[in-house]
């Protein structure tokens, strides 16, 4: 090889090195023809912006400053969609802007999104922008789903039909999701007024979730914050979210055979209608999951971890947790408890291996340790700080143990009893280091002696 051609391959060498890799490309949506009014929907014009970059071997799309309308958009592999400082993506009021996308979802059908991506890799969400998924058009927010029978309905006070859950219509219902792709990082984003599952991991793998903010109306049902359904290798941190529904899900709705697993959770703070983090639900399988540095807060019940026919729940380490949880009027699940871990009623189901250490919660209901024939065990409830206090809605709603999706079973409320915790059919128990007491501001005194029957293997330290 002559000098010549050596400087010359060199050159093209280095070239190709101050460049970057082939697919640092940079795309703005205004290029491709997107306009800012608040009121054009510019499907067209982001999707081209998204195809071009994927075309070009992947980048960045950038969302620039302004309020740019848009329906269902579908994410390629090694797209980065950037939302900069002042850019909202707002979704389009009509069901006709979201076709599905292929998608049978096991729970609420055809999909229809505004932002989706399958079988695609290396994908991000990130930037100080806003995406506003739009939930008014979508709901009856006259009809109140209050979960009590006609005759008790008429009791309901003006400020109880504020906590009930509205009505939905025709949706979008997966309004961010993502179907077995890998690598994937949501950073930085704000997204408000999910109209049903705001984001979506169904059977993924590589999962970063960082500092996002997610607002969503509290009276609007199935609006979870996140829900990982069958994905592994997570890591989710220093997000707030609020909403009606879960902020946080494991399950495995999407995919009843596959498994949740490896996953962790710190630095987080939760508001939930329903549950501040969901392990497991039904026949969903969830595995090795550590959670840490949660605030939960006005929660209707801070952890549900749970399995129904075929599902089990294992090796859940749960730490420095603060929690307020609270007994809503609606058709809610969850009645105000700090933990339930249920698999009752299945003959087919177990939870085994949670252990939660260090947690201070104010609640007005009772921790629920319930199983079948033992199929909970080796649980570890460690250095608990309780409060309990009673509800205003505690006549109309507080009459059940209630262990949704599993049967309700009489609680003791209306004799002025909230067991601290209501333990049942549970093979290896330790209690250890707990302090109960009830609120100086309740209205009445409270019994908060524990309910432990058909319990093996109990072990109780210093508990008072």
């Amino acid at each position: 090889m002559t000098m010549k051609s050596l400087l010359q391959r060199l050159a093209t060498a280095t070239a190709g090195i101050l460049a970057g890799p082939a697919f640092a490309v940079s795309v703005s949506i205004a290029d491709h023809g997107a306009v800012a009014d608040g009121k054009t929907v510019n499907t067209r014009a982001i999707q081209a912006a998204v195809d071009a970059c994927a075309g070009r071997g992947g980048g960045t799309v950038l969302v620039p400053a302004g309020v740019w309308v848009t329906g269902s958009v579908a994410l390629k592999s090694k797209v980065s969609l950037r939302l900069e400082a002042g850019a909202t993506l707002r979704g389009s009021s009509s069901i006709d802007d979201y076709p599905t996308n292929g998608f049978k979802h096991l729970e609420m059908g055809d999909t229809r999104s505004l932002l989706w991506a399958i079988s695609q890799n290396d994908i991000s969400i990130c930037g100080e922008g806003t995406i506003e998924l739009v939930d008014r058009p979508f709901f009856d927010w006259n009809q109140l789903r209050t979960g009590l029978p006609p005759e008790k309905d008429a009791l309901l006070q003006d400020w109880q039909r504020q906590q009930c859950v509205v009505t939905a219509g025709n949706r979008p219902n997966q309004p961010i999701f993502f179907h077995d792709c890998r690598h994937l990082r949501l950073d930085g984003v704000t997204i408000r007024n999910s109209p049903c599952w705001t984001v979506t991991f169904s059977c993924c793998d590589d999962i970063q979730v960082h500092g996002i903010r997610i607002d969503n109306n509290l009276q609007v049902p199935n609006n979870d914050g996140i829900h990982f359904s069958g994905s592994k290798n997570i890591v989710v941190s220093d997000c707030i979210i609020r909403g009606g529904d879960d902020s946080l899900a494991f399950t495995g709705i999407t995919s009843p055979d596959s498994v949740c697993e490896r996953i962790t959770v710190t630095n987080c703070i939760l508001t939930s209608r329903s549950t501040g983090v969901r392990l497991g639900h039904l026949s969903g399988k969830v595995r090795d999951v550590a959670l840490s540095n949660l605030v939960m807060h006005d929660c209707s019940r801070g952890f549900a971890i749970q399995a129904g026919d075929g599902g089990w729940v294992e090796n859940v380490v749960i730490d420095n947790i603060v929690m307020e949880t609270r007994m809503f009027a609606g058709a809610w699940w969850g009645k105000g408890e700090p933990l339930v871990i249920s698999a009752a009623h299945s003959n087919s189901a177990h939870i085994r291996g949670v252990s939660i250490h260090h947690l201070r919660a104010r609640s007005e209901n009772s921790i629920l340790v319930v199983g079948q024939d033992h199929n909970v065990s080796d649980i570890v409830l460690a250095d608990l700080d309780l409060t309990f206090s009673d509800s205003p809605n505690s006549a109309l709603y507080g009459q059940e143990f209630d262990l949704a999706p599993a049967p309700l079973r009489p609680s003791l409320m209306a004799t002025n009893r909230i067991p601290w915790i209501y333990a049942d059919s549970v093979g290896g128990l330790e209690l250890r280091t707990i302090r109960v007491r009830q609120s100086t501001a309740a209205d009445r005194k409270l019994t908060l002696d524990p309910i432990i029957e058909n319990v093996t293997d109990l072990h109780e330290q210093d508990v008072r």
